[in-house]
């Protein structure tokens, strides 16, 4: 993962995480205590915005599910924001897209 931003819960109570590179092994294990961290600090309500996200192997697949029924189990919800390419293919053969909240832009949060 080359890098990570997190900003303030919006009005509607989602947060946003903006990843960029690649969400595989060396990622998620430099990646995972900081984002329960944040979650945490802004609340269960995460939307992860993978636009700028080229590659995902089945340890990022695997971070992905365990936050959506961490997030639901604490009545929240996580929502994807902008999946493209690899990583929109990998969540379609994996049927995931069922599983998640699937957004084209953060503004959809809202609806």
């Amino acid at each position: 993962m080359e890098t990570w931003t997190a900003q303030p819960p919006s009005p509607t109570r989602w947060w946003v995480l903006g990843l960029r590179g690649e969400l595989d092994l060396h990622a998620v294990r430099h990646l995972r205590e900081p984002l329960l961290t944040q979650i945490e600090a802004h609340g269960p309500w995460l939307a992860i915005d993978l636009s700028e996200v080229r590659f995902i192997d089945t340890t990022g697949v695997g971070l992905l599910v365990r936050l959506v029924h961490a997030l639901r189990g604490r009545n929240g919800d996580l929502a994807l924001i902008a999946p493209a390419g690899q990583v929109l293919r990998i969540l379609r053969w994996t049927n995931l897209t069922r599983l998640f909240r699937v957004l084209d832009t953060a503004d959809a949060l809202d609806d």
